[in-house]
């Protein structure tokens, strides 16, 4: 394929866009969805993981250090204006958390059409209808390519979701166009 001398993280960005690829019929809905939201090219995403990854990891357990990152990226990447937040999460609740603690803000999320309250739990997922299954999907394709196309995305690094995200992120996007919560400033989690 002619790949010789490349970095191995931009090895993994250009397998993913040359191999990598959603059904039509899946995509378009996920690109319907978020056309639905109002959002546009300067938007910024958060992502939120709870559910079953307490048994791994100390979460971030409160909204707080995601509005600290964002109020800096305001700053460096929105020249002072407050972008809408698309918030991509397997908890639900961190919507009224994050109206709460910014009521002027905007945040918009698949959340508000679904519920998955009590987070992303692995193990129920045997007890899930077919419907279940497919919404639960179609709700995370949607998320991952919101955030994907976000201008400026913030997330955690204890999620394979994050590393997903990163690969998927448009090429020209520079690494200071992310933000993990539980990261310094431009470390990668790997």
């Amino acid at each position: 394929l002619g790949y010789t001398d490349i970095d191995s993280i931009a090895l993994k960005k250009m397998f993913l866009r040359r191999m990598f690829r959603l059904r039509p019929a899946v995509r378009e809905h996920a690109c319907n969805r978020l056309a639905s939201q109002p959002l546009n090219d300067e938007y910024m995403a958060l992502s939120i993981r709870r559910g079953d990854k307490v048994t791994e990891f100390e979460l971030v357990s409160t909204v707080d250090p995601y509005i600290e990152k964002a109020e800096a990226a305001i700053q460096t990447h929105f020249g002072g204006r407050v972008p809408t937040f698309f918030v991509a999460t397997d908890d639900c609740t961190v919507m009224e958390e994050f109206r709460q603690a910014r009521p002027n803000w905007t945040f918009v999320s698949e959340c508000d059409d679904v519920s998955e309250a009590n987070g992303f739990v692995y193990k129920d997922m045997k007890y899930w209808t077919e419907e279940q299954t497919d919404a639960h999907f179609n709700k995370f394709i949607t998320e991952m390519i919101g955030m994907a196309s976000a201008k400026y995305w913030i997330g955690v690094s204890t999620t394979n979701v994050s590393y997903w995200i990163y690969f998927m992120r448009d090429a020209r996007a520079h690494d200071d166009t992310y933000a993990f919560v539980d990261k310094k400033p431009g470390v990668l989690p790997w």
